[in-house]
């Protein structure tokens, strides 16, 4: 990876940032980085594995994946994603855990600094200053865990293709089953496995979480949670708040407003 290669040449800054573009569905091979890394999707949503663990990262959270970490991501939707690389021999003292945390306004804006202004005509002390103050955000920054979607079974990953494309597809169990070519018992199976849910919460979550970039737009809760398969916007509401303790009215206000 070419950023690899920009961390050895100029392995005496203390930071480096890049924008990146992912296509829905696309994956990155397996990599790690001598360099802390700092992941944002300003667009769009990734399912991403660090070391041995895995995260949903939205477009209003962020992960920190500490240096040498083997790590990968996939785009749920179309997403660009900021990246700031962080040299461990710096003077700030970052801690060696990961983080999926949520990102607050001046998060963001703090993240858009760095990336947009490269801060290449800043003094190192400037630098080390605005440095601290990102670590500092992100050790205060609330963990934001929300369930993974994408399977690593290719049967279940044909239904997700599709429920990602057309979240209100009627379809149950049975009516998959079918499509698919295996038995209602075997996707069961597959999702007790791979989630620890069932079909029914899989599918939920799937709608859940696509749902977070629609509160973005300014539809209404009640045509978000059509377009979703709900039936109406309560059973939507009560679902939401199930997973996310908030109602869709209640993120949308504290956690999309805020950002505009």
């Amino acid at each position: 990876m070419h950023i690899n290669q920009d961390i050895q040449k100029f392995g005496h800054k203390q930071v480096m940032s890049m924008a990146k573009w992912m296509a829905a569905g696309v994956t990155e091979t397996l990599h790690e980085h001598t360099w802390h890394q700092v992941l944002f999707p300003s667009s769009g949503l990734l399912q991403s594995t660090v070391g041995d663990k895995s995260f949903i990262v939205p477009h209003n959270g962020m992960l920190f994946i500490p240096a040498n970490t083997p790590h990968k991501s996939i785009a749920v939707t179309h997403t660009e994603f900021l990246a700031i690389y962080l040299n461990p021999d710096s003077k700030v003292d970052y801690k060696s855990e990961d983080k999926s945390c949520f990102v607050t306004p001046f998060l963001k804006e703090l993240i858009l600094l760095i990336v947009a202004r490269g801060l290449d005509e800043y003094s190192e002390e400037m630098i080390t200053h605005l440095l601290e103050v990102l670590h500092d955000q992100i050790r205060l920054a609330d963990s934001y865990e929300i369930p993974l979607l994408i399977p690593e079974d290719r049967r279940l990953k044909t239904i997700f293709s599709a429920l990602n494309a057309q979240p209100d597809l009627p379809f149950t169990l049975d009516d998959w089953a079918d499509k698919i070519g295996a038995s209602q018992r075997t996707l069961s199976r597959l999702c007790a496995k791979e989630f620890n849910l069932s079909f029914s919460l899989w599918r939920q979550h799937i709608r859940l979480v696509l749902s977070l970039q629609r509160l973005e737009k300014k539809a209404s809760i009640q045509e978000i949670a059509l377009g979703l398969g709900y039936q109406s916007d309560a059973a939507y509401s009560h679902a939401f708040k199930g997973l996310f303790s908030l109602t869709p009215s209640q993120y949308r206000k504290r956690h999309l407003l805020a950002h505009h």
